[in-house]
């Protein structure tokens, strides 16, 4: 409702006229701006102005924008009144609406409501006889208030969308400062754990699952946006960037490990691992360190979510690559000695085993071959390994050695 001092009309006669009519319209300043309040609560049925406080925020600035407005309209023009101060309660007022949460559109709008209805009051004084204006110079008048709403509205939004914008990267910058809280394992301090559920809204003893997707380099993205599939799917995740990953906490109240599978998998990327905190916050430290193993175990370049717990194995080698080394050794050693083809034919055969429990019926179907050269594989695999399929001890070292083989291979520790 505020108004820059540019002279819009010519002739000092009628520029007095409508200064006189403005003057006349101070005393009922307040009358107006409760009009301009009431019209605005009605239009806006509580969304934006919703809480008492909010309310009477908006009353006391309608009376005080309308009180300034008339004055400037008036020629009433003092230092305080210069329009460098009008341009800066335009911009405090936008920060101040942006800080207490009342939506863009309904500080605009009551801007609009307000200069609308003190026009419309202008009307009616000079309808009613009470105003010495024309019918020129009160279209005049409405062109005055219809352009400084452009200026108001735009200095105010920029000064709100700013205010805003500052105010999420502030937020981003808490909850990453917590988040990182909870990988450093900090949430054992309750008073942590208090502060941590307030800013990333996460209850302390709910169980989450800890996720950490490897960043290969600066311009991947192993999770396209997986906050916004999480909270689509109705979920709460928290996210954040550091040490080469993208690493965050999704809530699991209520659902299970498979509905998060669900929801992250059509978003991967890269290289990802999962780890459950059943304990919630307090053991997300941990839980976030065997994500990050279970990626790490995946080979560079691999488009692939894994659960800690379906990589045991993996994360017990990967802990200690020198055990790792030395089953391969005393296990494949033999093997990987051959000629490249009988090396490669020998350790295709022997994975297809394993992963049909040493049936030789089996392998040979996936292997495309007769089932009695399976057995003749597997006899010299015996031979060189030392190590029986049909034996418990050693399927396991079979297993252990050609899972070590692979995350040697996966980390550039050994070649193909």
């Amino acid at each position: 409702m505020d108004t820059t001092t540019t002279d819009l009309f010519a002739g000092s006669g009628r520029e007095e006229r409508l200064r006189a009519a403005w003057t006349e319209m101070l005393e009922d300043s307040d009358r107006i701006a409760d009009d301009i309040t009431a019209t605005m609560l009605t239009k806006d049925r509580g969304s934006g102005w919703s809480t008492p406080e909010l309310r009477a925020v908006l009353r006391r600035s309608t009376r005080e924008h309308a009180r300034r407005g008339l004055s400037r309209l008036a020629g009433l023009v003092d230092d305080e009144g210069r329009s460098a101060r009008v341009v800066d309660v335009w911009r405090s007022t936008g920060i101040e609406r942006a800080r207490q949460g009342v939506p863009l559109e309904a500080v605009l709008s009551a801007y609009t409501t307000g200069n609308l209805l003190l026009w419309e009051a202008m009307t009616d004084r000079v309808r009613d006889g009470r105003a010495d204006v024309t019918a020129e110079e009160l279209v005049a008048a409405g062109r005055r208030l219809w352009r400084d709403l452009g200026i108001q509205g735009e200095v105010m939004s920029q000064a709100y969308r700013r205010e805003l914008a500052r105010r999420e990267l502030r937020d981003l910058r808490r909850q990453e400062s917590y988040l990182a809280g909870l990988l450093e394992g900090r949430a054992s301090d309750p008073e942590f754990a208090a502060q941590a559920e307030e800013i990333l809204g996460i209850r302390p003893d709910v169980p989450v699952a800890c996720v950490v997707a490897v960043l290969e380099d600066t311009h991947s993205e192993p999770l396209h946006h997986p906050e916004d599939r999480v909270e689509r799917m109705g979920g709460t995740s928290r996210w954040g960037v550091r040490d080469g990953a993208l690493y965050g906490v999704v809530t699991l109240q209520g659902v299970d490990e498979s509905w998060l599978t669900d929801v992250l998998r059509p978003v991967v990327a890269g290289r990802v691992g999962v780890a459950l905190a059943r304990r919630g916050m307090a053991g997300a430290s941990a839980a976030f360190r065997l994500a990050a193993r279970a990626a790490a175990t995946l080979p560079a370049g691999e488009q692939r979510l894994v659960w800690a717990s379906a990589r045991l194995p993996e994360l017990l080698l990967g802990t200690s690559p020198e055990v790792g080394s030395m089953i391969v050794e005393q296990v494949l050693g033999p093997v990987l000695a051959l000629p490249d083809h009988q090396r490669t034919t020998l350790l295709d055969t022997l994975r297809s085993l394993l992963r049909h429990s040493g049936s030789a019926t089996h392998a040979a179907e996936e292997l495309f071959c007769h089932r009695n050269t399976v057995i003749y594989r597997s006899r010299q695999l015996v031979e060189l390994t030392g190590c029986d399929l049909q034996e418990p001890r050693g399927r396991l070292l079979l297993e252990l050695a050609v899972i070590a083989r692979d995350l040697a291979v996966s980390s550039g520790r050994d070649e193909a």
